[in-house]
């Protein structure tokens, strides 16, 4: 029966294999500023970190930046192309890293691990249940240690016609059902395809309050800087002036005792 680790891992096998803005490994030249580029709001606590886990982080950007700061990382993610844009940097740069395909809904292979550091770019629409990835997160970084995640804005994926001008953005999709959103993304170029994508609506209840729920304490929240009201409308940047796409927490694992 097809679910959303079929259709998910198929997708984003293609994105890769097509070459989308995900799946562009980083050079030699790009990673020097690695720091910068995988927190510029510079609030990780870069001193308090050794073991870092890459979380549904495939595409050879991420797993690759840590790597080159020096850090122990390992890169889960469900899609094998994904993972083999890790490996090819790694390899090219000589870089020590462990590339393991998983489903972040069960990090059971990693029980046991005590990352300082989980670390993980937007996919948590692409689950339906992020209580459970935030318990399984939880369960693999070490008490005191630091989750940095960012999420979709979710009245974007709510919204009718993957954010089309209507005289307005309808909202059209509504929160918390557990029934995926189907989201279509043409690749460019003369082999141009579709290729769809299961969505998931998670509720602000749900992204923030459920890491409360699960033994973390928000420490950070920042939303990525507004666009532009004066865009054409329908375009991501008159969108994002008024609902603006991501939102980034970080958060810290209470200690024991």
């Amino acid at each position: 029966m097809t679910d959303y680790r079929t259709v998910n891992r198929e997708a984003w096998n293609r994105l890769a294999a097509a070459g989308s803005d995900s799946s562009q490994p980083l050079g030699s030249a790009e990673l020097v500023q690695a720091a910068e580029w995988l927190c510029p709001e510079e609030w990780l606590p870069w001193q308090e970190i050794r073991t870092v886990l890459c979380l549904a982080s495939g595409g050879g950007q991420q797993a690759p930046a840590f790597a080159m700061l020096g850090y122990e990382v390992t890169v889960v993610d469900l899609s094998p192309e994904q993972l083999a844009r890790d490996s090819q940097v790694a390899e090219t740069l000589g870089l020590p890293l462990q590339c393991i395909e998983g489903n972040m809904l069960d990090l059971s292979i990693l029980h046991g691990s005590r990352f300082d550091l989980v670390y993980q770019p937007i996919s948590a629409c692409y689950v339906p249940d992020v209580e459970e990835l935030f318990r399984q997160v939880a369960a693999v970084l070490a008490p005191g240690g630091w989750y940095d995640v960012e999420h979709w804005n979710p009245v974007h994926v709510q919204l009718a016609g993957l954010g089309a001008w209507q005289n307005g953005y309808v909202v059209e999709r509504p929160q918390g059902t557990g029934v995926p959103s189907i989201w279509t993304s043409e690749t460019e170029g003369a082999q141009a395809e579709q290729i769809t994508c299961w969505h998931f609506v998670h509720s602000l209840h749900d992204l923030i309050g459920g890491l409360c729920r699960n033994g973390f304490v928000v420490q950070r929240l920042r939303e990525r800087p507004r666009g532009d009201p004066l865009a054409a409308p329908g375009s991501h940047e008159h969108l994002s002036a008024y609902l603006p796409a991501f939102m980034r927490v970080l958060a810290q694992r209470v200690p024991v005792g």
